[in-house]
């Protein structure tokens, strides 16, 4: 019986360990302890730089861990196939245990795909793991699949060996950036971004790829330049603002490790003016947490000083650059700043476009933007350079306008006019706002309130000359009530209301004019009882009489007067 209890206890981690040295894989132990639920992101560290970045590496960890995911950390030498074919299919066996996405740390084998004649890298090998990619004339670069795209997980980058500096310290800045920038103890005011366009790339028949529109949802302060006299002096010293841009979106013309402006000419219609490099990048420290980059091969790793790594791996504040290993296509990427603006992480963001983007084109066929071979291109050689796990930072400030009432009421003859509405704080923050009443565009009244989070107050209002307002002829009268836009409101639609009423005469006017009716008959009772008294003097026996002594008396009084004012 002790024998088969200690068999029954020692045989599963017997077995676990020959699976592991079959493999040559660590047992996914942190996957249990942190709860098979939790989505679980896969760190695979290149072996050649793992012993130099554990602790941070440990600490990076701990943070992805706090913010709701579960972590296995495995380097490459641990891996049975260390090709790219191995990696992709040590993904595959992780789907089982909830995987979500992976982060390559160092030098991980690429993958290359290409279109007709376009040859270029592509991380979608990664996150497309239920499908066969196919070699059809065994070159060594993929060229179809089995099936169309459907992405299972998101994969980021932190590609470094091609970025000047040593590689360990570069790694390790990068982790600790990430650090402190989940723990927010480096900062850029969140509502700030840079749009910055060299073409007419505002100009665009689909509103969806209109960049505006992409970052109005996580921006309520877009700095757009689209000026053809700007330089790339002028981009490098916006790049320096000491408040800084939390989000950058730039779209000009370039390569893997620079790009340039076309700016108007009196001697040709445009001509170039002024070259950025990626060592810019690295000299400027630009104040700059997340690229977007529209600029051809920018995220083209195996290029030394690549130009999305030479901003993520910047100095202070770089984190994460979505962009191009080949060409860049204007496309919509509407759905992407959304899904961040839910405050989804930025994989799964990228992941929930990328989808979309791919099942809308199966269903729609070619729009007038792209060709075909362009979005075979844009589908493959779109990449996340840096941490996909990071989600924006963002403040819920939100006030709202819940109700809005208004009416007149006859109270004691007099027409009053009554207005109620109710205001809530639907953000995280204790806000003071104004608050503006209109009566057809004209202010009627104003106060200003202080309303705590999830909290709201009802306010009721009535001119104190409410006949001012409602007694005329009968008409539509406009009541609007406005909230004063905080700053960093993203929702400001529900931060206004109106509505309508219509005035009229009151029918029953005389209680409305009892004062001036009750004036006028007193008026004439007082002349009436003079002309009666005057009339009894006309009509007595002796009216000389009583004239004659009223006329003594009115001399009499009067030459008291006289006396009285006399100073002798």
């Amino acid at each position: 019986m002790l024998t088969r209890n200690l068999l029954s206890i020692f045989f599963p981690i017997f077995a676990a360990v020959l699976l592991n040295a079959y493999l040559r894989e660590p047992i996914a132990w942190s996957i249990t302890t942190n709860g098979l639920n939790k989505p679980l992101v896969i760190v695979l560290v290149d072996s050649e730089i793992f012993n130099g970045i554990q602790f941070f590496l440990q600490q990076y960890k701990e943070d992805v861990e706090k913010s709701g995911f579960s972590t296995k950390i495995a380097q490459t030498n641990e891996m049975s196939n260390g090709t790219k074919e191995g990696v992709r299919e040590y993904l595959q066996r992780l789907l089982t245990q909830n995987l979500v996405g992976a982060l390559l740390v160092g030098d991980i084998p690429e993958a290359w795909y290409e279109v007709g004649s376009d040859r270029f890298l592509t991380d979608v090998y990664y996150m497309d793991l239920d499908e066969r990619w196919i070699d059809t004339d065994g070159n060594g670069i993929y060229d179809k699949h089995n099936e169309k795209l459907s992405l299972e997980i998101w994969v980021g980058r932190l590609k470094v060996s091609t970025v000047s500096g040593d590689e360990v310290f570069v790694v390790n800045n990068y982790f600790e950036k990430n650090h402190r920038y989940r723990n927010q103890l480096i900062s850029i005011p969140w509502r700030r971004a840079l749009l910055y366009i060299d073409d007419p790339g505002l100009m665009l028949p689909d509103p969806r790829a209109n960049p505006l529109t992409s970052l109005s949802y996580i921006a309520t302060e877009i700095v757009a330049v689209n000026d053809s006299r700007t330089t790339s002096a002028d981009y490098k010293q916006r790049l320096q603002d000491e408040v800084g841009y939390h989000w950058l979106y730039l779209m000009c013309h370039g390569t893997a490790n620079n790009h340039t402006f076309l700016v108007s000419s009196k001697e040709m219609f445009y001509e170039w003016d002024g070259t950025v490099y990626s060592s810019d990048y690295q000299t400027l420290n630009p104040h700059v947490f997340f690229y977007h980059f529209f600029v051809c091969s920018a995220g083209k790793y195996t290029e030394q000083n690549y130009l999305a790594g030479s901003a993520v791996f910047a100095n202070t504040y770089g984190l994460l650059a979505i962009a191009s290993t080949y060409n860049a296509y204007t496309f919509p990427f509407d759905s992407f700043y959304k899904a961040l603006s839910e405050q989804k992480t930025i994989g799964a963001a990228f992941l929930q476009w990328l989808n979309g983007a791919i099942t809308e084109h199966d269903q729609q066929g070619t729009n007038m933007l792209n060709g075909e071979q362009d979005y075979e291109v844009l589908f493959h050689d779109t990449v996340i350079i840096g941490d996909p796990t990071l989600q924006l930072y963002r403040e819920n400030h939100d006030i709202a306008l819940t109700d809005l009432t208004v009416f007149s009421k006859n109270v004691l003859g007099t027409e009053t006019l009554i207005i109620t509405f109710s205001v809530e704080n639907a953000g995280d923050f204790t806000e003071i706002f104004n608050v503006t009443v209109f009566f057809d565009s004209e202010i009627m009244y104003r106060t200003e309130l202080t309303l705590a989070p999830k909290k709201n107050e009802t306010i009721n209002y009535s001119p104190k000359e409410s006949s001012r307002y409602v007694w005329s002829d009968s008409i539509y009268h406009k009541i609007e009530v406005q909230i004063s836009i905080l700053e960093g409101e993203f929702n400001v639609s529900n931060n206004f209301r109106s509505e309508y009423f219509q005035s009229k005469i009151i029918e029953n006017w005389l209680p409305r004019q009892l004062p001036e009716v009750l004036f006028a008959m007193s008026g004439i009772l007082i002349l009436g009882a003079t002309a009666v008294s005057f009339l009894k003097i006309l009509m007595s026996d002796r009216p000389l009489y009583f004239l004659q002594k009223g006329y003594t008396k009115m001399l009499m009084h009067i030459k008291k007067m006289v006396l009285k004012r006399s100073p002798n």
